[in-house]
């Protein structure tokens, strides 16, 4: 079987890439519009053209959000529909698989227990995948966002690394000024893991080469830091940022009480996200250190599996200065931290059975619950898709019918389909009338009044058909 492996790798390698975007596309597939998707499919329904997107989105950049292009991103996808969406999106998530992967060193070439590991990481770990990888608004900012920036950060290390045999400086240093300023303008904390990622970076290149005596500054490093500085700089000034936050910020704790307060409140939340991903990066750590590899200062200071983590430690803790974030702000730290956790995987030394036996196990492990979970999920978003559709349906049905009161009765989706790769059950529509996703699904199918009942009340009063 290792033979076969070994002669085969390549290929089996690319088959697993093609077979994550299989499996992450099917799940898109069975996503509809939910939530905040529902606002700005109107608004983009209200534009003529590109301009009049552009013109929405800095409304939006002045009264509510400095994400330009995450935002604009679902723009764009609301205007192109929900099927190319599905295409695009699960190209993203293939590319993050694959930037994570070329931020892993020393692997083999082809590497499939480091892809397996990236992949499983990602389905078992990534923090409230429903809302980050699948949700139209949530995708866009996060899962897109944490491509651009982590594809800028894979884009420096490679500079660094050919620093030297660069032709063209200029050309090189122009075209990081314009990728930095996009990385910079992603999101908040995980484009400040970013920046701090190239600085860490840089740093080291520039303590190397100085001590070789060697060139250790080039303009792509300066371009990089001002063009990531820059897009973090326009997204966290905007207007709409400001007003908001005054508005998130009432009732809370101020000044350093309210720090002390943050600071537990994400120590909990990292926790409860993140607590086998640092077990088992913890272990990787203590035995790196057994094995000699963090001794020196040299290499603590270079060991990526360390400066991920503390990238990750710091996305998470500088939003004690924002208001009380939601889960989903953790995103970027938790791809941060899963490249920590890799890397260490990969740096530990398996010369001895038992651990070469505890790396394949864990891998194995991911696997197996991947594929249970995988099917016993995938059953749950069909039949979410399907009481989804049945509901647009109704709405559809009621706008038609001329003789139609617009006054309309939907069932509530069914408790026992929620799943961690939905959040359609945590934006339902309710019973009250004037509840915010209520209004939204009046206003785009343009129906006068929803109000929203238990499925088993619905059948009992419409006759509906119990499953």
């Amino acid at each position: 079987m290792t033979a076969f492996m070994e002669k085969h790798r390549k290929k089996i390698f690319w088959i697993l890439v093609a077979a994550a975007f299989v499996s992450i596309f099917i799940y898109n597939f069975l996503t509809p519009y939910m939530s905040d998707d529902y606002f700005y499919k109107f608004e983009v329904r209200q534009a003529q053209n590109i301009l009049d997107l552009i013109k929405q989105q800095y409304e939006e950049y002045i009264s509510n959000s400095g994400r330009v292009i995450g935002q604009f991103n679902v723009r764009l996808s609301l205007v192109f529909g929900k099927q190319v969406f599905n295409i695009v999106n699960s190209l993203m998530f293939t590319a993050l698989v694959l930037l994570i992967y070329a931020n892993i060193k020393r692997k083999k070439k082809y590497d499939i227990f480091v892809l397996l590991l990236i992949i499983t990481f990602l389905w078992r770990y990534a923090v409230d995948f429903g809302q980050t990888m699948l949700w139209i608004c949530g995708a866009c900012n996060y899962l897109w966002g944490s491509v651009i920036i982590l594809g800028f950060v894979t884009f420096f290390r490679h500079l660094l690394e050919r620093a030297e045999r660069m032709k063209h400086p200029v050309p090189a240093a122009v075209g990081t000024l314009f990728f930095a300023i996009a990385a910079g303008w992603c999101n908040e904390n995980t484009s400040g893991g970013g920046f701090l990622l190239i600085l860490l970076f840089g740093l080291n290149f520039w303590w190397d080469r100085k001590k070789e005596g060697k060139k250790a500054f080039y303009p792509f490093m300066g371009t990089a830091a001002l063009g990531m500085c820059c897009g973090m700089l326009g997204m966290i000034m905007a207007p709409g940022v400001w007003k908001r936050n005054q508005v998130m910020r009432e009732d809370e704790y101020t000044g350093f009480v309210g720090i002390l307060s943050k600071i537990y409140k994400i120590s909990m939340s990292v926790r409860e996200l993140f607590f086998a991903v640092l077990v088992i990066l913890v272990i990787a750590i203590v035995f790196l250190t057994l094995q000699k590899k963090l001794c020196t200062w040299r290499q603590i200071r270079r060991n990526e599996t360390l400066l991920f983590l503390v990238a990750a430690l710091a996305t998470c803790y500088v939003l004690a200065i924002t208001p009380t974030p939601m889960n989903r702000a953790y995103f970027g730290a938790g791809i941060f931290l899963f490249i920590a956790c890799i890397q260490g995987i990969v740096d530990v030394a398996d010369h001895e059975m038992i651990l070469r036996g505890a790396k394949y196990s864990l891998v194995s492990v991911l696997c197996l619950w991947f594929m249970f979970n995988y099917l016993d999920n995938l059953v749950n978003l069909a039949r979410i898709y399907r009481e989804e559709n049945e509901r647009v349906q109704m709405l559809i049905d009621e706008k038609a019918d001329v003789n139609g009161t617009g006054i309309v009765v939907l069932p509530k989706l069914r408790e026992e389909f929620r799943n961690p790769y939905s959040n359609m059950h945590d934006s339902d529509l309710t019973e009250d009338k004037e509840y915010w996703i209520n209004h939204f699904y009046e206003i785009y199918y343009d129906v006068g009044n929803i109000t929203a009942i238990p499925r088993e009340e619905w059948n009992e009063r419409y006759g509906g058909e119990q499953e």
